[in-house]
């Protein structure tokens, strides 16, 4: 392994993403026994799309700051003032970006008849969703200073887990799923907004703070969003095809597929704002550690596909119940996630993204939206939660081979310029 790649820096931030991400997963794999069980098919699926849409308010929110934010951070590192201002102008943008997600929901309620039968529950969603997009991980992970805010996080998410298993009852509490996540995970986000304070002075930035945030941040948006389309809206899609209950039954399986997936999160925030620093200041060194990182994020990758796919027929009753059959072929598709997933996160934020190349990456993701929305209208009537499976899984191949594609492109040397007079 590249010793530049694997720093004691690093590998302490190593640990408290992965501590931080454990919980983040393991806490749900945990509340999905007793949430399926308790809730019900019919009343989970309901909740799984209000979380989906809710989701897809976060990523407006979010704005693709966790990692132009994050990119931007690692330049800044030993710059204060400079750390203030970026700081200062994302959570200005951020206010801005949540009153306009707020208007989005009200629009659904409106518009969406399930939502429109359980307001609280889409509103209680969208706060948890919120809360979430409004975490400074991103200026922690770009300052490679991880402990700290990781160990609140943690705290804050057990104690709002265990309110959780007392509060709910029955298929009517549904909407204390995402009350009571969503208050940890405010409270979360205010203490690590406090902490990065301490580390970079806070202030009121102007509106032009606030834009060129928002500026910086619109093509990573882009990525965010369009992936988002494929990866974590697919429940709310569903909806708009079948039942509640296939939409949990669906949703059943993408929570454990996703939470597999999940543990390469921190190997990529940790060293993402590594392989930044590398691609401007050594190059060569670069592409050593390149290498080394697609042999870490694929092995892992590969090892959680195995598990969750060939583990399908135990891993559903195991987690959420007998009723749940029809969750275990899904799972055996959605587990192969991880390995594909691990490969484009590897060319996209190791190889592109530090080497400025965000057009291309850009222009693959939406590529992949478009493809995924007509994968959707094709497979999801003819195949309902199996088809809406495999495209996303398809979607991640087609991005898999555009990626691996412009990859080689970006290797290739420059050609030499013909002297003066020659053809």
């Amino acid at each position: 392994m590249n010793p530049a790649l694997l720093s004691a820096q690093v590998r302490r931030n190593l640990r408290a993403l992965l501590g931080g991400h454990l919980v983040t997963y393991a806490l749900p794999l945990l509340t999905t026994p007793f949430l399926a069980r308790t809730l019900g098919p019919a009343a989970w699926g309901v909740l799984a799309a209000a979380q989906a849409f809710a989701l897809l308010c976060a990523l407006l929110i979010e704005f693709g700051f966790d990692l132009s934010g994050a990119r931007e951070a690692a330049r800044r590192q030993t710059d204060r003032a400079g750390l203030g201002q970026l700081l200062s102008g994302i959570t200005t943008a951020k206010l801005v970006l949540t009153g306009a997600a707020a208007l989005l929901t009200l629009a659904a309620q409106q518009l969406v008849p399930v939502f429109r039968e359980q307001p609280l529950l889409l509103w209680a969603a969208f706060g948890w969703a919120a809360a979430q997009a409004w975490n400074s991980l991103w200026f922690f992970q770009g300052i490679e200073s991880l402990g700290q805010v990781t160990t609140v996080d943690i705290i804050l998410k057990v104690i709002g887990t265990g309110l959780l298993f007392m509060l709910v009852g029955g298929p009517a509490d549904a909407w204390i799923v995402p009350a009571t996540q969503g208050g940890a995970a405010l409270a979360s986000a205010l203490a690590g907004l406090w902490l990065a304070s301490r580390r970079a002075p806070l202030r009121w930035p102007g509106w032009s703070g606030a834009w060129l945030a928002l500026r910086a941040g619109g093509s990573m948006f882009v990525f965010r969003a369009a992936s988002s389309f494929y990866a974590t809206s697919s429940a709310f899609l569903l909806g708009l095809f079948v039942a509640p209950q296939f939409v949990g039954y669906y949703a059943g399986a993408e929570r454990i597929a996703r939470a597999f997936q999940g543990l390469l999160t921190p190997l990529h925030r940790a060293l993402f704002p590594r392989f930044t620093r590398l691609a401007q200041a050594a190059p060569h060194e670069a592409h050593a550690a390149f290498r080394s990182g697609m042999r870490l994020m694929l092995g892992t990758g590969v090892a959680l596909s195995v598990t969750a796919s060939v583990g399908a027929p135990w891993l559903v009753p195991l987690l959420l119940g007998e009723n749940f059959g029809p969750s275990v072929p899904l799972l055996r598709v959605l587990g192969l996630l991880p390995a594909v997933i691990s490969l484009n996160m590897t060319l996209g934020l190791f190889w592109l993204l530090p080497r400025g190349l965000d057009l291309a990456f850009n222009l693959t993701v939406l590529g992949a939206a478009l493809l995924n929305a007509a994968l959707i209208v094709w497979l999801v009537p003819r195949g309902g939660p199996l088809g809406m499976a495999a495209a996303v899984v398809v979607t991640e191949l087609a991005v898999l081979a555009v990626l691996t594609a412009v990859f080689a492109w970006s290797r290739r040397p420059a050609r030499p310029a013909h002297p003066a007079g020659l053809t």
